[in-house]
């Protein structure tokens, strides 16, 4: 039986241990650096997986660890539950498979020592954010996804990659400084920084207040999503970052907003989310995201930029369940950010085997690739599908549960049925038509038709970039075959967090 008492800390201190290790030893071992941080990713998955799959023996199905932190700061408390445990869980897999990627992509690049050691500072941040709930913790870990990110950009990246580096900085920096005062406020007005503790402290507070703190506290949230329309710098930060974190940009940490809007929201302020008009608006402002960031992908022939606008639309989709208000909704929201996680890191990557192949990212310059590179068409078709919610992909799930759960709340008093509700439900359901479009178009422009004069020689990358793709997609099938690994433990959590909301709002 395995000890569990310091599981989730070592999942955040050893990838940080090994950041100095393998700077030293990076530069003596070149690209080969990247098997040293595989192991290390792999073993903080090997923790995680083994702590989402014993949630339903352990008590209130969560595991939590607290240690003695600071006078008025309290623990540094980590959380593993039916909500945090497979989006961490999600991006350890993800690091550790990008990390074999990044050994073929990086290979000609200088000074990878730096860049292993950067990365694994980059996956203990977003680790430790998801699994902090002290927010003076979570604060911390956020601004530590922010400073390697922003430096793997600067250094890796293409184009004008300083000063998009900037401007990917100041604006999640904007976003984090309101986030800032909105947990200090929170703190003065309930004596902990404690999010669980937050709610019975709070909610005899004004609620013109609280939903101002709560407003604070999101925008930084939504900064970090990329909902419109505080979403310019997703687009070239996305694209012009190395393509490997490109692929963790937009699958792992972006949605790591929407897993803290959920945790944050719904356990600290139960009576600004049983407020009709700011779930109402937070569920309009997700569909036009949605169809936003969508009809946007559909006039891109840049490939990394479709897929940039694509993970701003995938961002509305994770808001509405968010806003949905219900278990349904929010347990889609997890499947959702395990889909898109999967689904749009395989899809950077493929955008990588194409640029390393042919130097270019025009979509109009590929064609017929499917005879000539068949696991990495077999993989995007099955990642476009899974984005656009088709079975037995987990992606149609995570859809399926968020319009359920809001179209639920719509409907659950059938004495006044909610109409403006209904009404955004319905238009989210048509817009979602939109990302099978630019998948399907896509897949179609770069796989199937006559090959060109580039593109007649083309082959199968190279295997270390490949079998990361490959597995990432036969995961998003599983998933979606047997999605009660996921769905059971995140439906318990949910069920919880709508009870206290039900208790602590006063019904």
């Amino acid at each position: 039986m395995i000890d569990s008492s310091h599981l989730l800390l070592q999942a955040i201190t050893i990838p940080i241990a090994f950041s100095p290790i393998i700077y030293a030893a990076g530069r003596a071992m070149g690209k080969n650096a990247g098997w040293l941080a595989f192991l290390v990713l792999m073993y903080v998955t090997g923790l995680l997986a083994h702590v989402t799959l014993s949630l339903p023996t352990m008590p209130e199905g969560a595991l939590t660890a607290s240690y003695p932190w600071a006078p008025y700061i309290g623990s540094l408390t980590l959380v593993a539950d039916g909500l945090s445990a497979p989006i961490a869980l999600t991006i350890a897999l993800l690091c550790a498979l990008i990390a074999v990627y990044s050994i073929g992509y990086m290979e000609h690049e200088r000074d990878l020592d730096a860049y292993y050691a950067l990365y694994l500072i980059y996956a203990a941040g977003m680790i430790g954010t998801v699994l902090a709930t002290n927010l003076a913790a979570f604060f911390l870990f956020f601004e530590l996804m922010l400073i390697p990110s922003w430096a793997l950009i600067g250094r890796w990246g293409t184009g004008p990659k300083e000063r998009i580096a900037f401007k990917y900085f100041m604006f999640t920096e904007a976003g984090a400084l309101s986030l800032l005062g909105g947990i200090v406020a929170a703190y003065f007005l309930s004596g902990t920084f404690d999010v669980m503790e937050m709610a019975p402290r709070l909610v005899y507070h004004d609620a013109a207040v609280l939903t101002a703190i709560l407003v604070a506290m999101l925008l930084g949230l939504l900064v970090k999503m990329a909902v419109f329309p505080l979403h310019t710098w997703l687009p070239d930060a996305h694209a012009e970052a190395p393509t490997p974190i490109s692929a963790l940009l937009s699958p792992a940490m972006i949605g790591i907003g929407g897993y803290a809007a959920i945790r944050i929201a719904y356990t600290a302020f139960p009576v600004v989310m049983s407020n009709w008009l700011f779930v109402t608006v937070l569920a309009a402002l997700a569909v036009i995201t949605m169809i936003y960031g969508g009809v946007m992908a559909l006039a891109q022939d840049d490939i990394k930029r479709l897929l940039a606008y694509s993970s701003i639309s995938q961002m509305g989709y994770l808001l509405f369940g968010v806003a949905s208000l219900s278990v349904l909704g929010l347990t889609g929201a997890v499947l959702f950010y395990i889909s898109h996680g999967l689904c749009k890191a395989v899809l950077f990557m493929m955008s990588g085997v194409l640029m390393h192949t042919f130097h270019t990212r025009s979509i109009s310059k590929f064609g017929g690739l499917g005879p000539r590179m068949p696991f990495t068409a077999t993989a995007s078709l099955i990642a476009f599908l899974g984005l656009a919610g088709t079975p037995p992909m987990v992606g149609f799930w995570g859809e399926v549960f968020i319009f359920a759960g809001s179209m639920h709340t719509a409907f659950i008093h059938l004495v006044s049925v909610d109409v403006a509700r209904a009404l955004v439900t319905a238009v989210a359901i048509v817009g979602s038509a939109l990302t099978a479009g630019y998948g399907l178009w896509t897949i179609r422009r770069v796989f199937f038709g006559q090959p060109n004069e580039e593109t007649r020689m083309a082959r199968e990358g190279s295997a270390v970039m490949v079998a990361p793709i490959m597995i990432l997609a036969a995961l998003a099938v599983v998933l979606g075959v047997y999605p009660t690994v996921v769905a059971e433990p995140s439906s318990m959590l949910a069920s919880k967090l709508m009870e206290r909301l039900a208790a602590l709002a006063g019904g």
